[in-house]
């Protein structure tokens, strides 16, 4: 993707009214322009791992680099765009029901309606992982994973709440949540072991047993002597 690319949307975005609008037109915006930068990176992977010699090699070691800055500056642009549209929705919209957003009238509106849109339209564009038979597992149809299903709902909630905080909210949101969360998400003896990113299957629950009658008295009963 050519390096311009992200200044002059930048600078479109610049000269744009500051409306609702604008703003959800450069979040797209941004949204396209890292999956561009992600697709002209992997060709540039590829090529980079042909058999080349000399000159050739070089050049397509540099390529790729420059695909990965590109990819980066792509990713650093799409959380811009979000904090922007963060910033821009305002409590008690009238155009958005508490229904979508799960937020009361007093508390901040959140900015995706869903623990999916988060993870389409932020998680994974942002966390680039290698997956391959080697390097971690990811199912497509996570929402079967009833493990995926929380941990993803868990990021979602704990990003809308340290997105509030300037200072040290995303670092926090890296470091305490995003960071432990993927690395069970990707494990290859997580929740996606069976799977891998052309099949699913079915996840089995552990083996467990029923304890005794009695074996856990109900809150508020009599403790075990």
């Amino acid at each position: 993707m050519d390096d311009q690319l992200l200044p002059g949307m930048a600078k479109a975005v610049q000269e744009a009214p500051a409306s609702s609008t604008a703003v959800e037109a450069r979040l797209e915006a941004a949204h396209r322009a890292l999956a561009e930068a992600e697709e002209s990176m992997i060709v540039a992977r590829a090529k980079a791992n042909e058999n080349l010699t000399g000159w050739l090699a070089a050049a397509a070691s540099e390529s790729l680099a420059q695909a990965e800055r590109t990819r980066d500056r792509a990713v650093l642009d799409v959380e811009q765009a979000a904090e922007e549209a963060a910033a821009a929705v305002k409590p008690n919209a009238a155009t958005t029901s508490e229904a979508d957003t799960g937020a009361g009238q007093d508390g901040p509106q959140l900015l995706f309606g869903t623990s999916e849109r988060f993870l389409h339209e932020l998680l994974l564009p942002m966390y680039i992982r290698i997956i391959d038979s080697r390097n971690g597992t990811w199912c497509r149809k996570w929402f079967l994973h009833a493990e995926a299903l929380s941990r993803v709902d868990a990021l979602w909630r704990a990003w809308e709440h340290l997105r509030l905080d300037g200072k040290t909210g995303m670092s926090v949101w890296w470091k305490d949540h995003a960071d432990p969360h993927m690395a069970v998400l990707l494990n290859q003896k997580g929740p996606f072991h069976a799977c891998d990113l052309e099949r699913h299957k079915d996840p089995d629950s552990l083996p467990c047993d029923t304890a005794p009658p009695g074996w856990f008295p109900e809150e508020g009963g009599i403790p075990f002597p």
